[in-house]
């Protein structure tokens, strides 16, 4: 599962809302990497970079242009470099962290508590990164959020952090998720009543006050070291489960993104909009066809 949700681990946006931040001066920062885990960086970008070289060489052989080709984009991207050189920043093992949800935000998920729904976000980044997650997925939405109310101000999720802030849990925002050209997120709703989302609220204030960190291990092995250290899906997951409003059984360690619509056969998920960055604005189209359900 490395190449599952690495589209957060350097491309996801937080809010820049007003009221929707928390002063800085209150957010532990993401930790400056320690000396004797730089070089940590180029070993595991050099590791990606011969698997990305496999990969094209083998569409070559067997005739498959169109991967071979996207291999290829992947490698003249530079983006393997960056997501190597990115992973020196995460901690595995302890939280990193902390106080990244403001007052306001809980206040507007609070007062989105009767609206009836919970609303997922399924992004596709349009990013060098998510075009290294597509390659070995075939997946071309790679990144999965929440929010209380239908206007998405109060999106969350595990990422890697954005400016300095420390990954794991931490709000976002559609402009955030969409900012690349050709970017896009898919919104639905799923039912759920005042007390199911009461109980999702309260463990995201818990989590947020003791701390959480991204689950950068469990991408490469099935594990994580304490309850708060996660990645998108599985947090999605996790959430949904607490609340009683899982619809499918998987480990959440094993949860990618698109499962949460792959993997929806009652149709308990309600598709909404669907948002498009076209390099100036965002565009809103309220019909599309949804993706089909793959067996399980």
């Amino acid at each position: 599962m490395i190449f599952v949700c690495l589209y957060e681990v350097n491309n996801t946006k937080n809010p820049s809302k007003k009221g929707m931040e928390t002063d800085m001066s209150e957010r532990k920062q993401a930790p400056e990497t320690p000396w004797y885990l730089r070089p940590f960086g180029p070993l595991v970008s050099l590791a990606l970079l011969c698997v990305v070289w496999g990969v094209y060489g083998k569409a070559r052989l067997s005739g498959r242009r169109t991967r071979a080709q996207r291999a290829w984009q992947v490698v003249s991207q530079g983006c393997v470099y960056d997501l190597g050189r990115d992973l020196t920043r995460h901690n595995c093992f302890r939280y990193c962290n902390r106080g990244s949800l403001s007052s306001a935000y809980f206040a507007q998920a609070t007062a989105a508590l009767s609206d009836g729904y919970i609303y997922l976000a399924l992004t596709h980044s349009n990013s060098p990164a998510g075009e290294v997650i597509g390659l070995f997925t075939g997946r071309a939405y790679n990144h999965i959020s929440l929010a209380f109310d239908r206007a998405l101000k109060t999106l969350v999720s595990y990422n890697g952090g954005e400016g300095g802030e420390a990954p794991g849990l931490n709000p976002e925002t559609l402009k955030g998720l969409a900012e690349r050209k050709g970017a896009s997120v898919r919104v639905y709703r799923l039912a759920a009543t005042r007390h199911q989302k009461q109980i999702m609220l309260k463990r995201l204030r818990k989590i947020n006050q003791e701390g959480s960190a991204y689950n950068l291990l469990g991408l490469l092995f099935p594990m994580s070291c304490q309850p708060n250290i996660m990645f998108c899906s599985q947090f999605v997951y996790a959430m949904l489960r607490l609340a009683g409003l899982h619809y499918f059984r998987k480990n959440p360690l094993q949860v990618r993104p698109t499962d949460f619509v792959e993997w929806d056969r009652r149709g308990r998920l309600a598709f909404v909009a669907e948002f498009t960055f076209d390099g100036v604005c965002l565009h809103c189209q309220d019909s599309i066809p949804q993706m089909r359900p793959t067996a399980g």
